[in-house]
This record gives C-alpha cells, structure tokens and sequence, in this order.
C-alpha cells in the first residue's frame, strides 16, 4: 500500500499558511511606504535618498528582522486558527478527514480573518499609526479606517472578531443543540479545574494588590518623582483635559507663573536639572555636539546619586535626549536617538501588517526601536514601566525618579479613546488623528483645521492625566504617599494658533503659551494647599530640590530655592529670561521673514557625526549664527520685552501682558521708560554668555568679525556657511 505523502499534510497546516500570508503582506507593505502628503516636501525626499545611500546596510539588517518577525507573528495566527479549526471539529463532532483543498481554504480563510481582526483592533487603538497607510489614501481605505475608529472602536472590533470566530466554530444553526450539550459536558468535566486555578489566580491578584510590608527606613530624607509632559500647557492643568494632576495641585503648592527659559527639550531638561541658564550649562539647541555634551553638568541627579538617593529617568521617544547625554541618573529607561534609530524607525512604521504586535511589550523588546516612534507614544505603556522603576529603586533607599510623557508633544498621537474625546467625528481633513510637524510646505490651516488640532492635544493631555495618576495609585499602593514629593511640570509648552501665532515650540517668544509651564510641588511635610501667584523660572526647581532633599547645592546656579513658598512665605520678585531656538525650516508659521535672520533650513545646519555613533549634530560653522538670529526676552509681572535682531537692525518690542495677554500689539514707542528699565535687565542677562558681546546694538561672538561699521554688515550668512 502506497504510503501518503507528506507534503500535502505540511503544506495545509495553518500555521505555515499564517506564515507565508504575513510575510507576503510585510513584504508589499515594505514596496509600498506609508503616503502623507503633509510632511512631504524636498527635504524628506533628500533625507530618504541619503539613508538609502549611507545606511544600506543597516536596511539590510532591519529588513531580515521584519521577516523573522513575520514569520513568527504568522505562526502565531496560524496557530490560532488552527485551534479554532480543532474546537470547531470537537464541538461538530467531525468524523470524516476533510480534503486537503478544503483545508487549506479554511485554514487561509481563518488566517486572514484572525489577521484582519487584530489589526482592525490595532487600528482602533491607535489609529495613528495606520493613518499613512489607510486613512490618507482615501477611498475604500479611509472608509475602512473611518468606521472602525468612529463606529466600532477596539471594543466593537473584538466583539465581531469573537462573534465571527464563534460563528465559524459552532457551524450551523440546525447543529446550534448538539453543540449547547457538547459544551455543557465539556464544561462539566473541566469546571473543577477551572474553578480551582481561578481561585488560585484571585488570591494570587489580591494578595498582589495588598500594600507590601516595608521596613522603618532610618533614612527619612523623602523620595522625589517628578512627573513631566513634553509640550504641557500650564493652562490645560484643569479639571477639563487633567482632572486628576488638578486634584494632585490641589493637596500642594501650585505655582501660577512658572517660565521655562529655552522652549525646546533637550536644553530645557538640562536647565531644570543643573539650576543654570543654557548660556552657562552649553546646551543650547537639541543637536548639540560631542564636546558640549559630555562635559561635567553637576547636575541634579549626580548630586543626589552622591547623597545616596537612587536616581532613575524613564521615558518615550521625546526622552531620548537623556539617552544622549550623562546628568548623572543611575538608572536610564529611554529610547536611543541617532540616525541608524531613524533607519529602523523609517523601516518599522510602513510595517501596519505587523504593527499590532510591534506596538506591545513583546514588540518593543524584540525592537526597542519601536518607543522611538512618535506616533506610538501610549502613555499607558511608559506608566507601567515607571512603575516598575520605581520599585526597583524603592528597594534600594530613597529614590528620585523623573517619569516624562511625550504624547502632548506633537502630532499629538494619542490612543483610543483619547484622540476622539475632544475632536469632532465628522472631521474629514488632513488632522482627523495627529498633526505631524513636516519639514515640507503644508497647506495653511482653516478654522476646523485648527479646532482639530486643538481636541487631538486636548486629548493627548488627558492621556497623560490618566497614565499619571496610575503612577500615583502605585505610590500610594507601596505606602509611599507620606514620604514622597511629587513634582508636576514641562519641559516647555505648546502654541495652538493663539492669536496668530502659529503651532508649536521654540520658534518664537510671542505670547506666553510655548514658555509658560505648570508647575505644582506637593510634599506631605508641607500639606496646606496654596497657590503662589510670583514668578518662578525652570532654574528654580533645582536649587528647590536640592533644599527639599537636604543636599547642598552647586555655588554657581543662576536659580534659587522656592521651597519657602510651601510654607506660605513670599517670595522675592523674579525676572524672567527666555530664548528662542533652532528654526528647523525657511519659513515659520506665525513669525514673519521680517522678524529673522535667515539661515538654512535644518538639513543643511546639520551633519552626522559618525566619530561618535552616527549623532546628529549642530554643524560648527552654524553655530554663531544660530546663536546671533535667537530672540530673547525678559518678562516681569506685567510688561514684556523681546528682543529680536533683523537684518535691517534689532527690535524691541514691548507688550503689555494684562492689558494685552495675546501679545499683538507692540506697545514700545509709548512706554519708553519701561523699555529702557528692561533693557538693562536684558541686556545684563545676555552678556553672562561668555561666548558673546555686544556689538552695533546686537549680541554678538567674541570673534565675530567686522568691517568697522559694526551693526547688521557683521552678520553676513557668508560669514558662517562652510565653504
């Protein structure tokens, strides 16, 4: 007797089948790249073509790794269909072997459902990262992703994939009663064994939950968390967007005017942490070089780690920059940036067959790559690894822990449910789930445009209140509540097209949206509620940490301690500086060609650093006219100045910021003697950078060069563009 062959019973077996169906899949999701004509433009075009070049064999290796993972994550659902395919034969009570052919049929149909059920239900969840793929195409695809995120959400998407699955198992209706009683007798026989692990299951999860004992500590220096959000208005601490970080304030001290002084995050976070002004720290743009990078910050967390605290920083992807520079943290928990990071990314994100699984915790470990997409910035997942840094540090004495969210940062890319809570569903634009920033040109903005954008940032705040007070719950949880102090603030803020003056950060001082930051201090030695209405600026929070914690200071920081005000003292009146940042493009929203100094765009100001790890950095040459073209400002109670160089010259521009809180009116002819009084202020401030001078009513380097006339003839872009 001629004995069967074996390929037919290989080839039909659904786990091969789910196998080579996704990787057929990820293979023409990878021939085909995600379409957003948002950010396109010729920069983006330079850009692919360049890594296309330099990096073929870093796309070699990340490309052999989506096949891996597609072959694995096929299995997986091949494996699940054909389990369905086993229950269904069970319960119907198959007796006769089914054709090869109708197997292998039933077996790919159950693969392609069970496919399309989880990615449906990923695209639910964070639709975000399907809108190039889907929603941006148009047609039958935007229609697809349109009912899935506003009819079912993930919760209707898994009740018809459940309900599918059941129906493809039970078979029939006329079998529906020989099914009922096959299932009842299945249940009879296995119902005790259930019964007893769920019992040991529930004890199991109670006792988890239970407060762990702890030892007395001898140490009664309080533990320190600081939970921040990239881009968080202090405006949106309200019971509206943040109900549970506005319930926190309310058991502290809520600072009212809190400033940061350089709205970009890299210098921003060195700032907050070493208690000095970027002019003296060095960090004065977010691609800064190998020599300014690695220099002795004696910064906050290498002062505490000395004390004895354990010091952690856990992140997503706006939190790279910690991953970039040493502040002295023990414990870093945050993605790498440098441009083989950018390869990987570009390579994973066109990757929506796979996403499903690629934006979990199983994904991100095999390709850590994955917290750097800022389309994947779930809060929820960056709370849960918080959390368990703050154990691992807890056991180890008292701990500071910086946990910072990067969903209000844009395109402000939050999951469901959150990314529709304050938009409307009928939106059909560009913006209908994020809002990238590209380094092309985009079509200008109309009043629904902007109301769109506004409910997605809305939304990612809420996002981040949420994941937040989860933190919250576990300090709680661990008996920590009564000696830990828990800091709320930001980076910087966000501009939403206030009174004209554009979306985002760091561009412009106009208006107070992108320097004005929350900043709350509850510490439970302190508990009187109370709200302090002076300034306090970002070099504050230091030296209020370091009284906080009982640890002596550096003697050189440009801030000071406002622990009195928890105490009800007042505080000294306060100035506040700022300065602007890197323009990434020619042309900026909300800030005229008039009120610049022109340089190129952020592809030509910048190079790869290959001798340190492929960075991208600041190019040399740039560098003094990036620092010259700055605006700068000094604030007080009421009045602002802001100083901005042309190249017909340097305004001064004075707003009156009670009369005129949207800052449109330039009110400096009329008040001369205020412009004066703050010029001095400002003035002073400047010239504490050691590198710069005045020169011809500009701030200039020592070194720059001059024709003798001074003024704009020594800012020649020629003057700094590298041959």
């Amino acid at each position: 007797m001629k004995r069967p062959s074996l390929f037919p019973r290989v080839v039909v077996r659904p786990p091969l089948i789910g196998a080579v169906y996704v990787l057929t899949l990820a293979a023409w999701a990878a021939r085909n790249p995600t379409v957003d004509a948002r950010t396109g433009g010729d920069e983006v075009q330079r850009l692919e073509s360049f890594v296309h070049t330099r990096f073929a064999g870093e796309i070699s290796r990340v490309s052999l790794a989506i096949v891996a993972a597609s072959l694995a994550v096929g299995a997986g659902i091949g494996c699940g269909a054909w389990a369905l395919m086993a229950l269904r034969d069970v319960l119907q009570q198959r007796r006769r072997a089914p054709s090869v052919l109708r197997e292998t049929l039933h077996g790919l149909a159950l693969v392609v459902c069970l496919h399309a059920g989880l990615e449906l239900w990923s695209m639910a969840r964070d639709p975000s990262l399907y809108e190039g793929a889907w929603y941006a195409h148009g047609g039958w695809r935007r229609t697809v992703q349109i009912l899935v995120t506003d009819l079912l959400g993930p919760g209707g998407v898994a009740f018809v994939a459940v309900a599918c699955c059941g129906a493809f198992v039970v078979g029939r209706p006329s079998g529906w009663p020989g099914v009922v009683a096959r299932v009842r007798a299945l249940a009879a026989r296995v119902a005790p064994r259930l019964a007893g692990a769920t019992l040991v299951a529930g004890a199991a999860l109670l006792l988890a939950r239970l407060p762990a004992a702890r030892a007395a500590s001898p140490d009664a220096r309080p533990n320190i968390l600081v939970l921040a959000a990239d881009s968080l208005r202090a405006d949106r601490l309200d019971p509206r967007t943040a109900p549970h970080l506005t319930a926190l304030a309310a058991h502290g001290t809520r600072f009212d005017r809190a400033y940061v002084s350089i709205p970009r995050t890299f210098p921003s976070w060195v700032t907050l942490l070493t208690g000095r002004h970027a002019h003296h720290h060095g960090i004065r743009s977010m691609f800064p070089r190998w020599e300014e990078r690695t220099r002795d910050f004696d910064a906050l967390p290498e002062r505490l780690a000395r004390a004895g605290y354990a010091t952690g920083v856990v992140s997503d992807y706006a939190g790279d920059v910690f991953s970039r520079i040493d502040l002295g943290f023990g414990r870093v928990d945050v993605p790498e940036f440098d441009f083989r990071q950018l390869v990987r990314q570009q390579a994973l994100e066109r990757e929506t067959p796979l996403m499903a699984v690629l934006h979990s915790r199983l994904g991100r470990s095999a390709f850590p790559v994955m917290r750097e997409l800022n389309d994947a910035a779930d809060p929820s997942m960056l709370a849960r690894d918080a959390v368990r840094a703050m154990r691992r540090l807890e056991a180890q004495g008292p701990f500071f822990l910086v946990v910072f969210f990067s969903t209000a940062h844009f395109p402000y890319a939050a999951p469901s449910p959150y990314y529709r809570r304050f938009t409307d569903r009928a939106y059909r634009g560009r913006f209908k789930y994020d809002k990238p920033a590209g380094l092309g040109r985009e079509e200008p903005l109309d009043a629904r445009d902007e109301a769109q954008v506004r409910g997605l940032y809305d939304g990612a705040v809420a996002s981040i209140d949420d994941a937040a007070q989860s933190v919250l719950d576990a300090v709680s949880h661990d008996g920590l509540s009564g000696n830990t102090v828990v800091v709320v603030t930001a980076d910087h803020g966000e501009t939403l097209f206030d009174d004209g003056h554009g979306v985002g950060h760091g561009d412009h001082l106009f208006g107070d949206q992108g320097t004005h930051v929350p900043l709350v201090i509850v510490d439970p030695r302190h508990p009187a509620p109370r709200r302090e209405p002076g300034i306090v600026r970002d070099v504050d929070l230091a030296p209020t940490l370091y009284a906080l914690a009982g640890v002596a200071p550096p003697t050189d920081l440009d801030g000071a301690s406002v622990a009195p005000a928890l105490d009800g003292q007042a505080l000294p009146p306060r100035l506040a500086y700022a300065e602007s940042e890197l323009w990434f493009t020619e042309m900026i929203p909300g800030l005229p060609a008039s009120l610049r100094l022109p340089y190129p765009d952020i592809a030509r100001l910048t190079e790869i650093d290959a001798a340190h790890g492929d960075e991208v950095v600041l190019q040399s040459a740039m560098r003094p006219l990036t620092i010259v073209a700055r605006h700068r400002m000094v604030r007080g109670e009421r009045w602002k100045l802001l100083y901005v160089p042309t190249r017909t010259g340097v305004r001064w521009m004075l707003f009156d910021t009670v009369a005129d809180p949207g800052e449109t009116q330039d009110v400096a002819a009329a008040h001369a003697d205020v412009v004066a009084r703050l010029q001095g202020e400002l003035w002073s401030w400047m010239r504490q950078d050691p590198a710069m001078t005045e020169r011809g009513g500009y701030l200039v380097p020592n070194d720059a060069r001059t024709d003798g006339r001074g003024g704009a003839e020594l800012l020649r872009l020629d003057d700094t563009t590298p041959p």
